[in-house]
């Protein structure tokens, strides 16, 4: 192992690159979700983050710094567990909430096969997909509401 990190110490240029390119893809992917044009809640949004930690990680090999490589190794490790999470690999968490188009929230509990589903088929939303765009308000400006996980009620 120490061979292979000699041998990327050899390329600073490159570690840098990696750690630029890197820093574009985190600072790039929360522009996006700030500006309304990608969700927060996406496995895209989370693959992202642990590409653009990996490359940070590489980056670290020529000069270490401890903070930066627990929050490299935070984000690669949540980032992996959302997508797996999404992916119905990991088993349902008890009490999920999930945002409703009229604004309320919609927590499932699972049933005893492990499923959730919602307490009745009136919870359902009236849309599928991510996102929704709906009619603009009386202020001109339309609203876009993504569907997922809310987070936890506050």
């Amino acid at each position: 192992m120490s061979g292979v990190l000699d041998y990327m110490r050899t390329y600073p240029d490159l570690l840098q690159a990696s750690g630029v390119l890197g820093s574009i893809i985190y600072v790039g992917g929360f522009a996006l979700v700030q500006s309304g044009r990608a969700c927060g809640n996406g496995a895209t949004y989370s693959a992202s983050k642990i590409v653009a930690a990996l490359l940070v990680l590489i980056s670290l090999v020529g000069a270490f710094n401890l903070g930066a490589f627990l929050i490299q190794i935070g984000f690669i490790f949540f980032g992996t567990w959302g997508l797996f999470r999404r992916s119905g690999t990991l088993p349902p968490q008890d009490g999920v909430v999930h945002a409703r188009l009229d604004g309320t929230r919609l927590v499932t509990q699972p049933s005893a096969n492990g499923q959730i589903a919602p307490a009745s088929p009136d919870d359902l939303p009236a849309i599928s997909g991510s996102e929704s765009h709906q009619p603009a308000p009386a202020g001109g400006k339309s609203a876009r509401l993504f569907l997922g996980d809310a987070g936890p009620a506050l």
